[in-house]
């Protein structure tokens, strides 16, 4: 097993596995934190979600990107950990955020970096395409592109809930969990998100009623500043996925996604997530060059609908609409449906620990 204790990397080797209690610190804001709240999580123990999790999905450090991408996409996963099958060990972990970068600023589309469509290319300009992508390279060439991809986060079954909240709701998406018997899973952010969804609507405890019915206005997922990022209908997939990365932050916004705009009413008509990359491969990699919504139409058939709320939607409303869309957000509008805000499953973390008071309003 590639994560077994005798298996860790070589010394000289820039990636890590962090255990809690030496990992590094990340600032907390200064608001009090809520101990009813944060009780509610320490009762809880990490074993409940992980008890019927299936072990690792793992890729060879020689498969292509490619068969990564096709990998990720069927098993409906956004990460995995890359084993070096000759050392029998942990090379690293590879995430689509790793792959889009490296294919989106890929310099094979440097001519078009500053916009430009399909429409633009020359015969040959598409054979370089296709020659230079990184699809056909192995993927362990891509660990370590993020900073994330060079770090994995170990928690032990027997944790409290609390413990793993807190680097989640910072923007950690994935934790390697040791388990007594089944082996080690990897747990996402998602998988947490979604089990403390489901957790919260059952609970009778006050102070989480409470908390449902405060909006999302009041909980400060309104107040961000300056213009929401985002990427109208006529511009390319590559320019959308170019400026997901491009304006990535670790903590202030966290651009896994940004809302499709219709370039002329300013309204929201759908959503452009790193996910939309999965199942890319070299028969479709001009497909980045479609404007978005006919990038979308050519994965799913058509480009769905985004998850809206208002600044009035309850913050129990909010959560019952993304258990039951099963997506990673929705975004907050307006009365004209234009974006002011978005709520996500990371943000349904955070209002259980010290962070989330960051965003409250008083």
């Amino acid at each position: 097993q590639p994560f077994a204790e005798n298996s860790k990397l070589p010394e000289t080797s820039e990636k890590a596995i962090y255990e809690p209690s030496n990992s590094p610190q990340m600032a907390a804001p200064d608001q009090p934190a809520n101990a009813d709240l944060q009780k509610f999580l320490a009762a809880l123990k990490v074993a409940d979600i992980v008890k019927d999790k299936d072990e690792l999905f793992t890729i060879s450090s020689t498969s292509t990107v490619e068969e990564t991408l096709k990998l990720l996409e069927k098993k409906r996963i956004l990460s995995m950990p890359v084993v070096d099958e000759k050392k029998k060990k942990y090379a690293g972990i590879v995430s689509i955020s790793d792959i889009v970068i490296a294919i989106c600023f890929n310099p094979c589309f440097a001519k078009l970096a500053k916009g430009g469509t399909i429409d633009d290319l020359t015969r040959e300009d598409m054979e370089k395409i296709i020659s230079r992508s990184v699809l056909k390279n192995a993927v362990i060439d891509l660990v370590g592109v993020t900073e994330e991809g060079k770090n994995l986060w170990t928690f032990d079954e027997n944790d409290n809930m609390l413990k793993l909240a807190e680097y989640f709701s910072q923007g950690v998406h994935r934790a390697l969990i040791m388990r007594e018997s089944g082996g080690p899973c990897l747990l996402s952010q998602t998988d947490y998100a979604r089990f403390l969804c489901n957790e919260v609507k059952k609970s009778k405890d006050k102070n989480i009623e409470d908390r449902l019915k405060m909006s999302l206005e009041k909980l400060g997922f309104t107040g961000q500043k300056g213009p929401i990022i985002s990427v109208n209908d006529k511009e390319t997939a590559l320019a959308g996925f170019r400026r997901l990365l491009q304006w990535h932050s670790f903590r202030d916004w966290n651009l896994a996604a940004m809302p499709v705009i219709d370039s002329k009413s300013g309204k929201i008509i759908g959503n452009l997530s790193e996910s939309d990359l999965r199942g890319l491969n070299e028969n479709r990699l001009l497909d980045l060059l479609f404007v978005v919504p006919m990038y979308l139409k050519t994965f799913y058939g058509q480009m769905k609908k985004p998850l809206i709320a208002s600044p009035e939607t309850s913050f129990g409303d909010a959560l019952d609409k993304l258990v039951e869309s099963k997506v990673h957000r929705l975004w907050i509008v307006d009365k004209n449906e234009k974006p002011i805000g978005a709520f996500s499953l990371s943000d349904v973390i955070s209002q259980f620990t010290v962070f989330g008071f960051a965003h409250e309003k008083s």
